[in-house]
């Protein structure tokens, strides 16, 4: 997959995500199997999810110029698959959120994988 079919997906992926965890709680609550009303911390979470949203479809519309943006984004979302994972793990939350965040972990992968090919200096 090319850079700008890759992030646009990605972009995509996030704000169809992180804009109905700010907007339709209910349904993701529902959804994603969650307890009691939203806390400071999931709409925390749903600002930084649509944030690198933004972030993702600045670097499709010109991977060169935003390609620092991609290590951010790896760790990013490498970071939420351990927090997740390991909540999941703790019996803390739903199996449905542990499989949602196993995309960023597929992203995580992906985005590593366009940064090794796309070295200054490889052939494209």
């Amino acid at each position: 997959m090319n850079a700008r079919r890759l992030f646009t997906v990605a972009a995509i992926f996030n704000l169809l995500v992180g804009l109905p965890m700010l907007v339709a709680y209910p349904v993701v609550a529902k959804m994603l199997a969650l307890q009691g009303p939203p806390t400071v911390w999931f709409d925390i979470v749903a600002c930084v999810v649509v944030l690198f949203g933004y972030v993702y479809w600045k670097v499709a519309r010109d991977p060169v110029q935003f390609r620092p943006y991609v290590l951010l984004g790896i760790l990013a979302k490498l970071l939420f698959v351990i927090a997740v994972y390991g909540h999941w793990l703790a019996g803390d939350i739903s199996s449905r959120v542990a499989a949602l965040v196993t995309v960023d972990l597929v992203f995580a992968l992906a985005f590593a994988a366009y940064l090794r090919s796309s070295m200054p200096g490889r052939a494209h």
